[in-house]
């Protein structure tokens, strides 16, 4: 078990942001989107459906743009995000 405290939370993420070039464009937009039932649960066969990073940052915009509320989707939607900018500045 991890225990994680929020604020240290904050501390990873301001460290991860100054990390990150101030304009990054990503080429890419479909990513494999394993489902949150499978991809811990090694027992199961996982089926990965598709993502769209596009889509993805259309409702992280909302969050700012039209004041929606945060759902635990959109910590999926900005680890996707945060998955397709490490792959930007270090391609595997």
């Amino acid at each position: 078990m991890i225990n994680i405290s929020k604020n240290e939370l904050v501390l990873f993420l301001n460290k991860i942001i100054d990390f990150i070039p101030d304009k990054i464009n990503i080429s890419e937009d479909n990513y494999w989107l394993i489902g949150s039932d499978t991809w811990t649960d090694f027992s199961k066969e996982s089926s990965p459906d598709v993502g769209s990073l596009r889509d993805d940052w259309y409702f992280l915009l909302q969050l700012i743009n039209e004041n929606r509320e945060v759902s635990s989707s959109d910590l999926d939607r900005l680890s996707s995000i945060f998955r397709a900018i490490s792959q930007e500045i270090n391609p595997i």
